[in-house]
Parts: C-alpha cells; sequence; structure tokens
C-alpha cells in the first residue's frame, strides 16, 4: 500500500512547518463558516487556488475539480430552492421558481465546500504522512489515534486505485461487447467490478495489520523515532503567518 496522498515539488508550503500547516488548516477550515461577506470567500478561495497552482501544479487543481463537480453540479442545482423568500428571479406565471437569495445562498455554500476540498486536499498533498504523524503528536495526540489517521489517508487512495484499475480492466475486458445497454444493464455491470473490489479490501487487510504492527501499533513500550521536525527552523514564523492571514482577512470581509 504504497500510494498516499503526497505530491513531490518544490513550491513555498512544501518548505511549510507541519505544525503550523496543521494550525493555519484549522483556522482557515474555521474561517469559511464565519459571517464574512461573499465577496471574502470568493477572495479567499481565488487565494486559495493561487497557492494549489504555485504548489502542486495545475493538475493537482484540475484533478480536485473534476473530482468534486458531480457534487457542485448537483448542489448548484438544489440548494437554491431551498430558500424561498426575497425577489424572485425565475418565476413561473405566479410561481416563484428561483430568488435573487437562494441563488445567494447557493454560490456562498458552493465557494465554502471548494475551499473546504482544496484546503484539506493541499495539506496532504504538500505534507509527507511521516511528518503529518509528528505534526499530530506534537499537539499530544495519541501515537496510536496519530497512527490511524495518517494510514487511513494512505489506505483510502489505496482502495480508490485499485477500484479504478479493476473498473478499467473490466471496461477492457467487455469493450464491444454490449455496446448499447439500458440503465438496468448498467448498474448490473457494477457488480462486478464491486466485487472484485471488495475482495482487494479485503486481501490487503493482513498488509494493513502488518503495517501497523510495524509501526508499533499496540506496544506497550514507548515508541523510538529517527525522523523529527528539527529542520523546520522558522517554526515561529510559520506559525506568526498562519495566524496572521485569517485573522486580518476576517477584519477586511467581515459581514
Amino acid at each position: 500500500m504504497t500510494v498516499n496522498t503526497y505530491l513531490s515539488n518544490t513550491g513555498w508550503l512544501y518548505r511549510f512547518d507541519p505544525r503550523a500547516k496543521i494550525f493555519f488548516l484549522a483556522l482557515l477550515l474555521g474561517w469559511v463558516f464565519l459571517p464574512v461577506t461573499l465577496t471574502g470567500l470568493g477572495c479567499m478561495l481565488l487565494l486559495i487556488l493561487f497557492t494549489a497552482l504555485s504548489n502542486p501544479g495545475p493538475r493537482f487543481v484540475r484533478s480536485t475539480f473534476t473530482s468534486i463537480l458531480p457534487m457542485i453540479i448537483f448542489m448548484v442545482l438544489f440548494a437554491p430552492f431551498n430558500v424561498r423568500s426575497g425577489k424572485g428571479l425565475i418565476t413561473i406565471r405566479s410561481f416563484v421558481l428561483l430568488t435573487e437569495e437562494g441563488a445567494l445562498q447557493a454560490l456562498r455554500l458552493a465557494i465554502r465546500f471548494i475551499s473546504i476540498t482544496y484546503l484539506a486536499t493541499l495539506f496532504f498533498a504538500t505534507t509527507p504522512m511521516p511528518e503529518i504523524l509528528l505534526a499530530l503528536q506534537w499537539y499530544r495526540l495519541p501515537y496510536n489515534a496519530s497512527l490511524i489517521i495518517t494510514l487511513a489517508f494512505t489506505y483510502i487512495p489505496f482502495i480508490a486505485d485499485g477500484f479504478a484499475q479493476i473498473e478499467e480492466s473490466h471496461r477492457l475486458r467487455e469493450a464491444g461487447a454490449h455496446l448499447e445497454r439500458k440503465r438496468i444493464g448498467k448498474i448490473r455491470s457494477l457488480i462486478p467490478t464491486l466485487t472484485s473490489s471488495l475482495v482487494l479490501a479485503l486481501r490487503s487487510i493482513p498488509t494493513l495489520a502488518l503495517s501497523l504492527e510495524l509501526r508499533g501499533y499496540g506496544r506497550a513500550n514507548k515508541r523510538t523515532r529517527y525522523h523529527n521536525l528539527s529542520s523546520y527552523r522558522r517554526t515561529f514564523t510559520d506559525f506568526l503567518i498562519s495566524g496572521m492571514i485569517p485573522v486580518i482577512s476576517f477584519l477586511v470581509f467581515k459581514a
């Protein structure tokens, strides 16, 4: 299980202290839910996208957006209809189909969702898993808990990558056999893929257990460390930047 979310690059975010990065991530995740203007949310999203473009790169931005695009479409299509009050934008005779407040609310929800997604994926794409583990322990999180968290973000991409490979192999195997399928047939064709994915997940359980054992999970004695975070020399500066950006942006864009 060597698949993980880390993308090697040389951007400035890769040189940011992981401890300050976790602090920065927590502040920004809370910031998007504060009473700020829609303009402020948009500016924060642009800043996040610029950071993503200048660090992991355009391919990361494109793949992340593609993965959440169905959810964004679903949100934009159905969220506006939950707000029925306000100025009507689209009306059918006397029935108000879409209001201005509903459209703005849907836009706000979409920006928040995109921002949260890119914040989380940026953190794991620019921070190696061993350093995430050390940073979580620096915040006094128990070793077993931090180990499970980091392994989960390694195991989930492994299963997703395996599912994609299985789906592609089944598609190539059945190429030309059924050019036109009904919807029920398409759903039925997913059963072999899901079965193979389940078998892959079950067969990887011993490997996952071995990974936990090799990393010291369940041992009574204290685990020693070879790697540490002493190579990061600007810890105070990184923490200061992590605190200043959310505070200043909130003071500028508060509603």
